[in-house]
């Protein structure tokens, strides 16, 4: 049998999953589940809302992704990719403190003897915070929701602090006492308790910062290399490694596989990001850790698929009031650059707090009598949008000195219209996204790397590019 990885795009409310060949790239038995764990939502003092998904519910998930591709057919590796910001909490010898808490949960932000951990990591931190996790504060980050949890009583003992794919590589069979954890340095950044610089550390200030405001001492992994086992999944055959996870919106980079300094990935999906392999070291943007020791210079947080959604999903809910229904999302696809560049209204997507450009929530603007109809109001979300990029690129890209611009993400295929756009309102080659989630094409060059088939993670980017080959069924 041909050899073979597992893929894992592990987002905790859908999952992507795929056999890969490494003989020719293909895909086999592509699955996308949207069988979310249990969202165990509830609301703290002045109404903040936590976020956390069952960690039992999570690991049996990955348990049977794994099952169902070890039945079409057996694979040497397993390798990762999760959403960000997020963080479980077990004891020193492994039992689970807390359920998988989510870059959605804002307890940070709940006042205490009148100030908020938020506040008071944030005022303690000042420009530290930026130069130690080259991030902006944020109320998901780990290390402020875990200072929180430990400040008001609900973390009692000393333990580690795992990211998603951690606590699926190391729970699912080894746990906490065999070995070395080890977190990739795109996770262990995210979770804003590791200095970014040349090489990604935990950050020791910070985590006495959690220790001084939660009174718990929290340990997080030593940052791994691409290709470092993690953990090991139980197959009926014997152990199969799981590769150390690393951040979706990397992995998306490197499956749309931009050229250092002269590329500018677009990633637009419920969430969206512009992001420069080797780009400026500049402090209006965020420094990421990227593959083969480079970084990611990246624009975070711009209103994408989930401010898209609320604007159609309001259209929609006006056609159910009335008893019918509409295909809104199509009706967007079908909307014309000219209309984009024509309309008259002015929307602000910036609907949720942390989103780029947020004030007080957005708008609908500049409507005068006859020009609010369905067609007028796409226009308009979808010119909203494309202004977003051609404004952050016009700050990233000053002296115009990038080349192409690679689109990648759900809202780039369901809206094809975009390459169109961009390419009229910016200076530069603008490619479509690939036929696949690019998180997919990543994963598979961190596959062929931890299959020794290159040295470095960018040779694997390169061996199959970004072909996208699908079978149901794996070859003999």
């Amino acid at each position: 049998m041909r050899p073979h990885f597992l893929a894992i795009d592990f987002g905790t409310t859908s999952t992507k999953s795929a056999l890969i060949d490494l003989e020719d790239g293909a895909f086999v038995g592509l699955q996308r589940r949207s069988d979310g764990a249990p969202t165990l939502s509830s609301s703290g003092r002045g109404g903040i809302q936590r976020h956390e998904l069952s960690l039992s519910e999570l690991l049996q998930r990955f348990d049977d992704i794994c099952q169902q591709a070890w039945e079409v057919t057996h694979f040497d590796g397993i390798v990762l990719c999760s959403e960000m910001h997020g963080f479980v909490v077990v004891s020193e010898t492994g039992e689970p403190q807390t359920d998988y808490v989510s870059w959605l949960d804002a307890r940070s932000t709940e006042q205490i003897d009148g100030i908020s951990t938020h506040d008071l990591i944030v005022d303690r931190l000042g420009d530290d915070f930026r130069l130690l996790t080259g991030m902006r504060p944020r109320p998901g980050f780990p290390l402020l929701n875990l200072a929180h949890t430990g400040r008001i009583g609900e973390l009692t003992t000393d333990g580690w602090a795992l990211s998603l794919p951690c606590a699926l590589a190391r729970l699912t069979h080894d746990g906490i006492r065999e070995g070395a954890i080890f977190e990739h340095p795109t996770m262990l950044a995210a979770m804003a308790l590791a200095h970014v610089g040349e090489q990604v550390t935990p950050a020791a200030q910070l985590l006495d910062l959690v220790h001084e405001i939660g009174h718990c001492r929290i340990r997080v992994g030593a940052p791994s290399g691409e290709g470092q086992i993690a953990g090991h999944w139980p197959s009926p055959e014997g152990l199969i490694p799981i590769y150390a996870g690393v951040g979706d919106h990397q992995c998306s980079v490197l499956g749309a596989n931009p050229r250092p300094k002269m590329d500018a990935n677009l990633n637009l999906g419920t969430g969206s990001q512009v992001g420069i392999v080797d780009g400026p070291l500049d402090d209006a943007f965020e420094l990421r850790p990227y593959f083969d020791a480079r970084h990611l210079t990246a624009i975070t947080h711009i209103p994408a698929g989930r401010a898209l959604n609320e604007f159609v999903g309001f259209l929609e809910a006006i056609a159910q009031y009335a008893g019918a229904t509409g295909d809104f999302w199509g009706a967007l696809a079908a909307i014309t650059p000219g209309q984009v560049r024509h309309t008259a209204l002015a929307v602000d997507l910036s609907i949720f707090e942390g989103a780029r450009g947020w004030t007080d929530g957005g708008s609908i603007r500049q409507i005068v009598e006859g020009s609010l109809d369905v067609e007028a109001y796409l226009a308009a979300v979808l010119a909203a949008f494309t202004g977003q990029y051609v404004d952050v690129l016009a700050a990233v890209d000053a002296q115009q000195e990038l080349q192409q611009l690679l689109l990648s993400g759900g809202i780039a295929r369901r809206l094809p219209q975009l390459r169109h756009i961009f390419a009229h309102a910016m200076p530069y080659d603008v490619q479509p996204a690939a036929d696949l989630d690019e998180s997919l094409l990543g994963l598979r060059s961190l596959a062929l790397h931890a299959a020794g088939r290159s040295t470095a993670v960018c040779e694997a980017a390169a061996i199959f590019q970004r072909q996208c080959v699908l079978r149901d069924q794996p070859i003999a």
